[in-house]
């Protein structure tokens, strides 16, 4: 039960590394999936084998040449503190002669003191493993974080265990199991920065030249060196796999005809909705864009994320409030306003 619980060890130590190294500000992220890998320590795989005990993978963990996966089944990181838990489903079973343990369902509690906790027979847990951080490599992408080289060592408990299970002496607390590799999926992109570029459309320039209508930038929002507009995003958080969530901005957009004027501001996009809303005038909140999200270009670069080739056009809302504003009847439901780039940080 020692060995599962190194394996847990590892992961945990992993975790906590990989999450340590998250940046400041970041929220807590709900885990999707993933895998830990233990590989065993050469020594103790040698001295394993000398005892006539044999670890096989049960359940839904995996050996492969990396070493044991054991699944990702959930669990809550918060990348600021490194605070969390993160569950594994699988385990191992150690086996000499008669005597068979299996060791499932490995619990890493990331904290000060992060420890392992693994089922025994599919009982009561125990905490076998001490990671050591020192040498650990933290890799974070949008979507998952990465740690390696995280050394898992024995506790005292878990050398005990082994000990009286199996009737030895060889099993010494601190004895370096292995190391571990922890590939956690994010369950949710969260967002604290970046920015949304807006293309306008051609037509829709023309259209506004044509009715004297001069479109502006508000507040934080810039004009971007290939001729799009930029709004700053401010937080949002969305689904790593469907995209379903939110994403607001900062600044806005003004359009001006002589004396009228409108802006639009605080833009919030929607994506399970598709659609973009924004506080018009400074007052009620409204939804002026329909997003066609039927062929985004989705693609992951480092702490980054981009979500291109997002169509956007005018509500039946917001072409009735620019009509009313300024004294036409040009504005449709429908009409292009332009294409829009989210490239979020995470």
């Amino acid at each position: 039960m020692t060995v599962a619980t190194l394996r847990r060890g590892a992961v945990l130590a992993v975790a906590a590394s990989a999450l340590l190294a998250a940046p400041a500000g970041a929220a807590s992220v709900d885990l999707a999936g993933g895998a830990t890998t233990l590989k065993l320590d050469a020594k103790t795989g040698k001295a394993l084998k000398s005892l006539g005990v044999t670890v096989t993978p049960t359940g839904k963990a995996r050996a492969g040449r990396a070493g044991v996966a054991f699944p990702i089944t959930g669990g809550r990181i918060d990348n600021a503190s490194a605070a969390g838990t993160i569950r594994h489903t699988g385990g191992l079973r150690l086996k000499a002669g008669k005597v068979s343990v299996t060791l499932s369902d490995f619990d890493v509690r990331v904290s000060k003191s992060p420890s392992i906790s693994v089922k025994v027979n599919g009982g009561a847990r125990l905490n076998a493993l001490r990671p050591v951080l020192g040498k650990a490599k933290v890799t974070r992408t949008a979507v998952s974080t990465r740690a390696s080289g995280v050394a898992v060592h024995l506790t005292s408990a878990a050398a005990k265990a082994l000990n009286r299970t199996f009737h030895v002496s060889a099993f010494k607390p601190k004895l370096k199991l292995g190391t571990v590799v922890i590939d956690a999926q994010l369950k949710d992109v969260v967002l604290t920065g970046g920015q949304t570029a807006l293309a306008l459309d051609p037509g829709a320039a023309s259209a506004l030249t044509s009715l004297g209508v001069t479109p502006g930038l508000v507040g934080a929002a810039v004009a971007n060196p290939d001729g799009t507009f930029g709004f700053p995003i401010t937080a949002g958080k969305v689904n790593a796999k469907t995209l379903a969530g939110t994403i607001d901005h900062s600044g806005g957009i003004s359009l001006t005809a002589g004396a009228a004027m409108v802006q639009l501001t605080d833009f919030r996009i929607d994506t399970k909705a598709a659609q973009l809303t924004a506080v018009i005038n400074g007052g009620a909140r409204a939804a002026i864009l329909d997003l066609d999200l039927s062929a985004p270009k989705v693609a992951v670069d480092g702490t980054a994320i981009t979500v291109g080739n997002v169509p956007g056009t005018l509500t039946q809302g917001a072409a009735d409030a620019l009509n009313g504003a300024f004294g036409v009847t040009a504005f449709t439901k429908g009409l292009k306003l332009g294409v829009a780039t989210v490239t979020g940080q995470s």
